[in-house]
């Protein structure tokens, strides 16, 4: 029987002949229910669209807060293109993730060898007289592996460390999309402080002086 191949990322690995943990309770993960992710924008709203209000304290109105910002200056052209190569990215990577998600939820019950069976052969030879005899065929017993039981501890403590891995990969693209929400926000922000920041016309009134 060929040996197991030693990893070095893995310096504990399961070993189906350790009972010693068998009665361990597994570690309670909380809530690991993987976000479901779709891309919001298929292109991004142009800065010419005036911003909707965000609302950041909570309350479901806007905040508005005023200050000196200063001089400064935006690129609008560079921001439009980086917001742009962000939700492309963006895109790739919910694709991948919900790939991912729906693969990893659709096999978990039996991709650790869960519900693996063998079967045994059940066909007996009958010695005859002369030293011949006749093969009689019974019907073949089908059963669970000696690794199925295993499998199915191992799933009890891995699936759930899965979804968990699944929740976390979701709430960061959300925080992505969110940054990218953002920024195309700042954006226009900007576009509509420049559109009300020119100077007012001259008075029609000719100056007498």
């Amino acid at each position: 029987m060929e040996q197991p191949i030693k990893s070095r990322y893995d310096t504990n690995p399961f070993n189906p002949d350790d009972h010693s943990h068998d009665n361990d309770s597994p570690p309670d993960l909380g809530n690991t229910d993987s976000p479901e992710l779709k891309v919001a924008w298929d292109k991004r709203p142009s800065f010419n669209t005036d911003p909707t209000p965000i609302d950041e304290g909570g309350t479901g109105e806007a905040t508005k807060t005023q200050s000196d910002a200063g001089d400064f200056s935006v690129d609008f052209d560079t921001l439009g293109s980086s917001v742009n190569t962000l939700l492309e990215k963006a895109k790739t990577l919910v694709t991948q993730y919900e790939n991912l998600r729906k693969h990893v939820l659709n096999s978990e019950g039996t991709v650790f060898g869960q519900n693996s069976t063998v079967t045994v052969a059940s066909d007996f030879y009958t010695s005859g007289n002369g030293g011949t005899g006749t093969w009689t065929h019974r019907d073949n017993n089908t059963g669970p592996t000696v690794f199925a039981k295993p499998a199915q501890e191992f799933a009890e403590k891995m699936n759930p460390a899965q979804q968990k891995t699944l929740q976390g990969i979701g709430a960061s693209l959300e925080v992505l999309g969110e940054y990218i929400a953002l920024v195309n926000h700042s954006g226009q922000v900007y576009a509509a402080a420049d559109k009300h920041s020119l100077f007012p016309a001259p008075p029609s009134k000719k100056v007498i002086g």
